[in-house]
């Protein structure tokens, strides 16, 4: 059973490989049924290396090519290469060599990959809420700027996530993203009970005034699609783990 991936058309197939792999096509079981990536929910450790190496075999990558790090929905950005601890903590990741394949794991955060054709700087990054508001994406952008890119040739695809159809949030969290965003058209969409907040507003805010222009910010919402996603806000901790995926080849 093959890996239905989606992709972005955004990002170029030349020099780099990238994708965003559904949920199906792996060994897991349950609500993590099939290709859950992720470990930390508790599914067995066999199972997630095993689909690890179904994503990469298809892909056509190296399984240890895989770069991760632990996601604490904050704001970092590690540079490949730099010293790193063994407890780091990491949002974001840059690369401006070919070898590494930067993952972002997400179940309705948004996992968003990052590519610079003519720098050859590629970039990943994991972003909730919290991660988003605080700037994840604009960080990213800024390490990629300093190996070399620019911010008006970064293209920034944003994988599936749950959209504002389903991301009902109380009034502290408007309120947060009103206050370090301001009055932002579209950001706030009413509900019948709470209001909702569109990350994907908010996320192509904050790319812009970093100064990026390609963004490709249409992708499924996880939640609303359990044949083709996992979803925490559908199935909490008993479900499954996505990974965005780039690498320069």
């Amino acid at each position: 059973m093959s890996i239905a991936i989606y992709r972005s058309a955004l990002i170029p197939t030349e020099g780099f490989i990238h994708g965003f792999p559904e949920r199906g096509g792996g060994v897991s079981t349950g609500l993590r049924s099939s290709l859950n990536l992720g470990k930390r929910w508790g599914d067995d450790a066999e199972n997630v290396d095993a689909n690890r190496r179904i994503l990469a075999a298809q892909v056509g990558y190296d399984p240890a090519q895989l770069v991760a790090t632990r996601h604490v929905h904050g704001t970092a950005v590690w540079r490949v290469g730099e010293p790193l601890a063994a407890d780091a903590e990491f949002d974001g990741l840059v690369c401006d060599r070919p070898g590494p394949v930067l993952g972002a794991f997400a179940a309705d955060c948004i996992p968003l990959v990052f590519a610079e054709p003519q720098a050859r700087v590629c970039g990943a990054a994991h972003a909730g809420w919290r991660g988003t508001v605080n700037g994840v994406a604009a960080n990213v952008v800024a390490r990629m700027v300093e190996c070399g890119a620019r911010a008006d040739h970064i293209r920034v695809a944003l994988g599936p996530s749950i959209g504002p159809c389903c991301f009902e949030v109380g009034p502290e969290v408007v309120a947060e993203f009103r206050a370090k965003l301001g009055e932002v058209p579209g950001l706030v969409v009413k509900g019948p009970a709470k209001d909702h907040i569109d990350l994907r507003v908010a996320t192509r805010t904050i790319l812009e005034r970093a100064g990026v222009v390609h963004i490709d910010d249409a992708p499924p919402c996880t939640r609303c699609h359990p044949d083709r996603f996992f979803s925490y806000r559908r199935d909490g901790q008993a479900g499954g783990v996505h990974m965005g995926f780039i690498g320069l080849v």
